[in-house]
């Protein structure tokens, strides 16, 4: 099996279960006769709802990022994001304010210009040997933060260098859902969405967790990897 098609049957297993989950506790809550009951499942099909995208996404990301680091690519022949995000360790240590030059942290210690200058010079000497390395992306690369909002999601795709863009027309009812999510599980509302309401987060989360999928894997089989 090709790997592009190795990730896309990891990421349709892992959906195929969240959406299983999500439209199965939907169904429940639609035929139970009691309205506190209902009520009840609407709210537990929201927390449902919303833990499921935030996971298939950073399930999905991490997937990607997996397969790219079992390329073991050049730095030459990679994608400018994905060198970028394999150097993450090193531009930490250029921006790393205590880093300084030996000779001069003793008579210049807050010279932070003079030490600035000092690691770009010593990053720029080892620049050949940073891009002879293979391209190894750090499992922190990927963040949801506190919260998968529609932004942090966009940050995740762009970081990875894959089309964000697409997440724009979903921001609304994401934002929405999440608001919801956090009133209901921080204890400030017990006020049930509507089935209308749900089926809106419902569509909306499958959509974007396909739209994931699917960029994930014609980024893999078309090799957007690869430097252009």
């Amino acid at each position: 099996m090709s790997l592009p098609d190795d990730v896309f049957r990891q990421m349709e297993s892992d959906r195929s279960v969240r959406e299983g989950e999500i439209r199965l506790i939907g169904n429940i809550a639609r035929q139970v006769p009691g309205d506190n009951e209902r009520n009840m499942l609407f709210r537990t099909s929201v927390l449902l709802t919303y833990s499921h995208l935030e996971g298939f996404c950073k399930f999905a990301l991490t997937a990607y990022v997996s397969a790219i680091n079992s390329l073991n690519l050049g730095a030459e022949e990679a994608s400018p994001p994905l060198v970028a995000g394999s150097m993450a360790e090193i531009f930490a240590a250029l921006r790393h304010p205590q880093s300084k030059h030996e000779f001069f942290s003793g008579p210049l210690p807050d010279d932070a210009k003079l030490h600035l200058f000092a690691r770009e010079r010593e990053f720029v000497a080892n620049f050949k040997a940073a891009m002879a390395r293979p391209v190894k992306l750090p499992d922190d690369l990927i963040d949801t933060e506190s919260n998968l909002k529609p932004i942090v999601l966009m940050k995740n795709l762009y970081k990875l260098g894959l089309d964000y863009t697409q997440v724009e027309p979903h921001k609304g009812t994401v934002n929405k859902l999440l608001g919801v999510r956090n009133a209901i599980a921080h204890g400030a509302s017990l006020k049930a969405p509507t089935s209308e309401e749900i089926d809106e987060y419902v569509k909306t989360t499958f959509g974007v967790m396909g739209f994931v999928q699917q960029q994930i894997y014609m980024a893999l089989r078309q090799e957007h990897y690869r430097k252009r």
